[in-house]
């Protein structure tokens, strides 16, 4: 599975849950670094970052910057790649139950 198709599933399991996602469709316009997904509760105002990669994807060096200027920060800022197609899901949902990230 590719990125983009990743990207993809993700986008349609966060419409189906209700979930706000914006993802920017030209990243090459963008700050480097920043990451693929932006998931917001619409209740809570809770966010997830999330930067997709495929199988063999690695995050560069400003991904990891900004994962960790997450971090910092307290946010969630997670890596998904196509194996974690299964347990992203459930994740999702949850959050959209709960408002909070698990």
């Amino acid at each position: 599975m590719t990125e983009s198709e990743l990207q993809e599933q993700v986008r349609l399991m966060c419409a189906q849950l209700g979930l706000y996602h914006y993802h920017p469709h030209d990243s090459r316009r963008s700050e480097s670094g920043w990451l693929d997904s932006t998931i917001i509760h619409k209740r809570t105002g809770n966010i997830i970052f999330a930067e997709l990669k495929s199988d063999t994807g690695q995050l560069t060096g400003e991904q990891r910057a900004v994962t960790y200027m997450h971090h910092a920060a307290g946010r969630t800022a997670l890596l998904w790649r196509p194996a974690d197609l299964h347990t992203i899901g459930p994740a999702l949902a949850d959050f959209k139950r709960t408002g909070h990230w698990r």
